[in-house]
């Protein structure tokens, strides 16, 4: 079963197919037939027989340009008679021949895509398909994170999505500044929550370091930008596990941003408080408080 990496590409891609054609022109290669949009992907061959692609572009109309895109994460032989299929298919159905666009980070995926399609029947005829393999390596990377987009910075993270060394969380520390320097903040929570969608448990814990434990030298407009920011991301995680522990981790944010020390104790009491306007006080309270004790003062409401 396609896992969340390779489904949250393909949703991208097809909600964004301008964004396949920028990556493909910033690493070089010829762009995409000009207002190609998604379609069905599935396409028939004398029923019952169905191939299903990742992704189909096509150009308005019943004939003209057409692009099948795969993301191919690992090997897959039925992909030998798939892509041929597709392929026959769609130059049949759209009169012209398109392109069949392969999408991995494996360099032995890269090297099985380029070569499965090809068949040869009992008394020598040959039927061949060269898709153009894309192929997103440390230096492909570089050169998507050298565009400063934050979009194709997205698809760089998803270029080390399954690794964990050095280099993969270095590309991630990279990745989620070019995304937090985009002024958009609905964009920011946009590309941050696709990339942890794509991302494993141990990148994404370099992403949730980064996001809770910002630079911050004194508070100022900068600290109130990331206050916001803060408060978005705790929103959008309070969708699942609730409001109360995105306020909470907003408000040891701003406590380390103040230059408190929030020690054992400290977390726990903030971890264990449900009650979200409390926290929201808290918060408050943090952004002039001199001391941890102005901070958690008993609330004197009911004067």
């Amino acid at each position: 079963m396609p896992g969340p990496a390779h489904e949250t590409l393909i949703a991208l891609l097809s909600q964004r197919p301008d964004l396949l054609d920028l990556l493909l022109r910033t690493l070089g290669r010829p762009g995409l037939p000009a207002d190609v949009e998604a379609a069905d992907s599935t396409l028939r061959i004398a029923n019952p027989l169905e191939v299903r692609p990742d992704l189909v572009l096509v150009a308005e109309g019943e004939r003209g340009p057409w692009v099948v895109v795969e993301v191919q994460l690992a090997r897959d032989d039925d992909k030998q008679r798939r892509w041929l299929a597709a392929a026959g298919v769609l130059l049949d159905a759209r009169g012209t021949m398109g392109d069949v666009i392969v999408l991995t980070h494996d360099a032995s995926v890269a090297t099985w895509a380029s070569a499965v399609a090809r068949v040869v029947g009992p008394a020598g005829t040959r039927l061949t398909l060269e898709p153009v393999v894309v192929q997103l390596t440390l230096a492909e990377v570089e050169r998507l994170l050298a565009t400063k987009d934050p979009e194709l910075a997205v698809l760089a993270a998803w270029a080390v999505h399954d690794q964990r060394g050095r280099d993969a969380q270095e590309v991630v520390r990279a990745v989620v500044e070019v995304i937090e320097s985009s002024r958009d903040a609905q964009l920011r929570a946009a590309l941050v929550q696709a990339m942890i969608s794509m991302l494993g448990d141990p990148l994404v814990a370099i992403v949730r370091e980064i996001l809770m434990n910002p630079i911050v030298t004194t508070p100022s407009p900068a600290y109130l930008a990331l206050r916001r920011e803060i408060e978005a991301i705790g929103e959008e995680r309070g969708k699942t596990i609730g409001k109360a522990i995105g306020e909470a981790d907003a408000l040891v944010v701003v406590l380390r941003t103040r230059g408190f020390t929030v020690d054992a104790l400290t977390h726990d009491r903030i971890a264990a408080c449900d009650d979200v306007e409390q926290l929201r006080r808290w918060i408050a309270r943090a952004v002039t408080a001199h001391t941890l004790a102005d901070v958690f003062a008993p609330t004197d409401d009911a004067a």
